[in-house]
């Protein structure tokens, strides 16, 4: 009897794939490493920059041909309305702080005048 067993698939895979990751990492290390990859991914994002910025501006022609306000026009409207907001919330604290030390002192609120009288100890014994 023999004490071979037989391979097992799982750790096959496994060495195979850890031998793919290897020669593909060197692949790419060597590859990447080169001043002509550096350059030609220096063009690329100059080139993604480039038709970024074309697109915008043709966004922002179509967007003011509709009469439709821009991104740009939307943040600059939302921070004068945190400014404005930040103000009037300074004016109102200003204005309460100014009412609190012009107000008098608050007296209690007398109700209307007690007529009636409680009946007397005399007439609940009866």
């Amino acid at each position: 009897m023999t004490n071979d067993k037989a391979p097992d698939p799982a750790m096959q895979f496994s060495e195979w794939v850890t031998q793919w990751e290897r020669s593909f990492d060197e692949y790419s290390n060597r590859m990447m490493g080169t001043e002509e990859f550096s350059k030609n991914m220096n063009q690329f994002q100059s080139m993604q920059m480039e038709f970024q910025r074309t697109f915008s501006d043709a966004m922002a022609q179509q967007l003011a041909n509709f009469n439709i306000p821009s991104r740009d026009e939307i943040l600059k409207i939302g921070e004068t309305l945190t400014i404005i907001d930040r103000r009037l919330l300074q004016i109102e604290k200003a204005l309460a702080k100014i009412n609190d030390t012009a107000a008098p002192a608050p007296t209690k609120k007398k109700g209307p005048a007690r007529t009636r009288k409680p009946p007397s100890a005399d007439a609940k014994e009866a």
